[in-house]
Parts: structure tokens; C-alpha cells; sequence
């Protein structure tokens, strides 16, 4: 077994996850295992977006490398992903040669982005971040709020949430709320907001 890489296949739909499996286990050099985890050497975890963040919480330090792949593409939950620990990241309409090679690279060790997330993560580097604060303001927004609401929410001034809302305006490019709401819905950029579903 020697320079073989073991992969964990579990993914939630199982129909994808029987896909992926067959796809990967008939790779040269690669053995998968579906379903739980087994002990030994770590290896590389091919799951849907929930079932990481769900190991990131429950094996914290396992040296476990996780390979998302899922329907979600999201600015917000792509970002979210990797910064609680993911390894990888690719969508479920990607190619076969694309899933392949992510494992692989997380398998010797690096990480990986498909294409499509890869240019989704690079576009929002080049926008200016929204602070906490403007987040807070934001995710009552896209609620309906008024600005009185807002600011009896948050314990602060209508003067101060009008500014915030020009400033969320101003970073969304977008002209009205209504259209900053569709804009931050679109990219996911408010955690309660996220795709709480599969994935």
C-alpha cells in the first residue's frame, strides 16, 4: 500500500458521493474508503460543504485534509470554508480531471481550487471588505429594517446607521438597499444568510 493515497469519500447526496467514488477509485494510486472514518494515516476527505464544516468542529487537529466539493459557490461560504480549515474546494460541475487533481494536490500536501472558485475568490480580493459593523448593519438590512430599527438593534445612532448604509452602498456598488440586499443574497456575504442546506 505503499504510496498509495487513501480517500475518504462522504458525501451527504449518495448519489454524488457513489460518483465520486467510482470516479476516484478507478484513479491509479488511489484507494477509497466510503462512509466513517477509520484510524491510521491521515488521508484526504472528499465530503459536501456541511459534512466539513462538520469534521472542522468534531476532529479538530486530525491532520485529516478536506476536499469540498459542492453545489455552493458562494463568496461568503466558499470563504468561510477555507478559513475554518478546508484544504480544497471544488463545484460539483466540474470536470473529472479537476476533482482528480485536487486530490491529488491535497494529497502531496498543498491546496486546491477549481477554476470557478479560484477567479470568485480572486474578484472579491480586489473589492474593499465590508467592516463588522457594516456587516451587522447589512444583514438587518437585507432583513427590511429601517434605519431606526437598525440602530435601536444595534445600539447606535440613525446618523451612524445612515452612514453605514451609504458606505455598504458605496462597496456594493449598488444604488438602493433593495439592490444592496439582492447583491449581498447573491454573494452570500452575511453569515446567517449562508446556504444552511446541502451542499
Amino acid at each position: 500500500m505503499d504510496g498509495v493515497l487513501k480517500v475518504f469519500v462522504r458525501h451527504e447526496d449518495p448519489v454524488v458521493s457513489a460518483g465520486l467514488a467510482a470516479v476516484l477509485g478507478a484513479q491509479p494510486g488511489i484507494t477509497v474508503i466510503e462512509g466513517h472514518l477509520v484510524q491510521g494515516p491521515a488521508g484526504v476527505v472528499v465530503t459536501d460543504y456541511r459534512g466539513a464544516l462538520a469534521l472542522l468542529r468534531t476532529r479538530p487537529g486530525s491532520g485529516l485534509r478536506i476536499l469540498v466539493v459542492s453545489h455552493i459557490e458562494r463568496e461568503w461560504d466558499v470563504q468561510n470554508a477555507i478559513r475554518g480549515g478546508v484544504h480544497g474546494y471544488v463545484l460539483q460541475r466540474c470536470h473529472i480531471g479537476e476533482l482528480v487533481h485536487g486530490v491529488r494536490m491535497l494529497g502531496r500536501g498543498s491546496r486546491y481550487l477549481c477554476d470557478a472558485v479560484a477567479h470568485s475568490i480572486a474578484d472579491s480580493l480586489t473589492r474593499e471588505a465590508l467592516t463588522s459593523r457594516e456587516t451587522d448593519v447589512l444583514r438587518l438590512l437585507a432583513k427590511g429594517c429601517c434605519n431606526k430599527t437598525i440602530g435601536r438593534h444595534l445600539g447606535i445612532a440613525v446618523g451612524t446607521v445612515k452612514a453605514h448604509v451609504k458606505a455598504i452602498l458605496e462597496k456594493l456598488q449598488a444604488t438602493t438597499r433593495t439592490e444592496a440586499a439582492a447583491i449581498a443574497t447573491e454573494r452570500g456575504l452575511v453569515a446567517d444568510m449562508s446556504v444552511l442546506s446541502g451542499g
